[in-house]
């Protein structure tokens, strides 16, 4: 199975569009500026946080998610909060349903933390990676087949 290139314009708007709604049904969308808990609970939508990063621990830094650069990596406070399961942790007590993983800086353009929560809480995590200007059209396709359908 491929990744059709006349579909990318398509799942790009799709996934920009929607960090601005929620789902309640399959088929309609409640603006966010009339969601609530309580309006959740009522037509039984979950809550999705549309915009979350996750980065590796200090430790998982060091061995197989390093860091971009020394410069990307986060602040010691910041360090050891950002790993799927402490997120899984405050989202249980939040009442967040799922969110959409945004792929941090820290790691560039190096998906795999980002795709191991994935497919460890496929329940919870869907992402959203870094598109890498600096490669050709091609390539640019090659790894979004590589990441989308593996």
């Amino acid at each position: 199975m491929t990744l059709h290139r006349s579909l990318l314009p398509r799942a790009i708007v799709t996934l920009l569009s929607a960090s601005s709604y929620y789902p309640t049904s399959s088929t309609f969308l409640v603006p966010r500026k009339h969601f609530s808990t309580t309006t959740a609970m009522a037509v039984n939508a979950k809550v999705i946080d549309s915009h979350l990063h996750i980065w590796a621990t200090a430790s998982e830094s060091t061995s197989d998610y390093p860091y971009s650069s020394p410069d990307q990596t986060p602040p010691p406070n910041l360090q050891n909060v950002a790993f799927p399961s402490a997120l899984l942790e405050l989202m249980s007590k939040a009442g967040v349903d799922g969110t959409l993983i945004v792929q941090p800086i820290n790691h560039k353009f190096d998906h795999s933390y980002v795709k191991n929560a994935i497919k460890t809480y496929p329940e919870k995590f869907k992402g959203m990676m870094l598109f890498d200007p600096s490669l050709s059209p091609k390539m640019a396709i090659d790894r979004l087949e590589e990441l989308v359908l593996a």
